[in-house]
């Protein structure tokens, strides 16, 4: 019997239901001085804007779990690069972020000083939200050793927790210099729905042909452009570069199953399922 792969088109609009698996990344077991972190199997990469962010471990009881002190976060130790900015990304999976803690205070820790702090969300590149937090931070250590809950459930009174991005950027403002970033919470996508219509044949110039497919294809484009293959749970499985007009492709080699193709056209984006 000949294998059946689909793949199907909808718009940019959409919104994805998953079947996720929330993890909670504490640092404990990552190296000083690492620009990476591994949690649920996957790979993300802490990406210095403005300073220098990495995995800290040399101060001991310095970091919170989210319920008592730890010995290891992301920080900028004593950059005085400003403003301060990071991204955490990922290159083969997507996830959605829940919550986490940051102690954000002057380069000399002190936690009295006033300042901002931009949390944004992106999806290839793509902003996907973006919002800036003025109130609301701890002045002191106290219960929670000085780090504040970011709880993207209700950031601004908004919920930003089940959109989906491959890159959390976090950019400090006003008198904020040092950043620590601990207890990440986040979501691993084990599956992805389409909730918009779908059609089986073109959107903005694009076609794709035969679908299902036993692994051969076609994709017709109105430019050149680049497209990626990925699994339900977001992994990177394939690059495609393809040019203006037919293009003949082939994914015998993947198993039976759903599949998604992205391509990015300007500041629009069209993903196949």
């Amino acid at each position: 019997m000949k294998r059946s792969i689909f793949l199907t088109i909808c718009s940019l609009f959409i919104s994805l239901f998953s079947f996720g698996q929330t993890s909670t990344e504490q640092f404990e077991t990552e190296s000083h001085g690492s620009p990476s972190f591994t949690d649920n199997g996957v790979i993300f990469n802490v990406i210095s804007h403005v300073g220098t962010f990495d995995i800290q471990a040399n101060y001991p009881g310095t970091g919170w779990n989210g319920t008592s002190v730890d010995n290891r976060y992301i920080d900028n130790s004593n950059d005085a690069a400003s403003p301060p900015s990071f991204s955490i990304k990922t290159t083969s999976n997507l996830f959605k972020v829940n919550r986490f803690w940051m102690y954000l205070s002057a380069l000399n820790l002190d936690l009295s000083v006033s300042g901002t702090l931009t949390i944004t969300g992106k999806l290839s590149g793509i902003t996907k939200f973006t919002q800036t937090k003025t109130t609301g931070f701890t002045t002191s250590l106290g219960s929670t050793n000085g780090y504040t809950l970011i709880d993207m459930t209700n950031l601004n009174g908004q919920n930003y927790s089940n959109i989906i991005i491959d890159e959390l950027r976090i950019t400090l403002g006003g008198n904020f210099r040092y950043a620590g970033l601990d207890a990440f919470t986040w979501v691993k996508d084990t599956g992805i729905v389409l909730a918009t219509n779908e059609a089986a044949a073109s959107q903005k110039g694009m076609r794709i042909y035969p679908n299902p497919t036993s692994g051969p294809f076609s994709i017709t484009t109105e430019n050149n452009v680049q497209a990626k293959i990925y699994s339900q749970d977001g992994k990177l499985l394939k690059n495609l570069e393809m040019k203006k007009g037919a293009n003949q492709t082939d994914i015998s080699e993947l198993p039976n199953g759903v599949y998604i193709l992205k391509t990015s056209s300007g500041s629009s984006k069209i993903i196949k399922k």
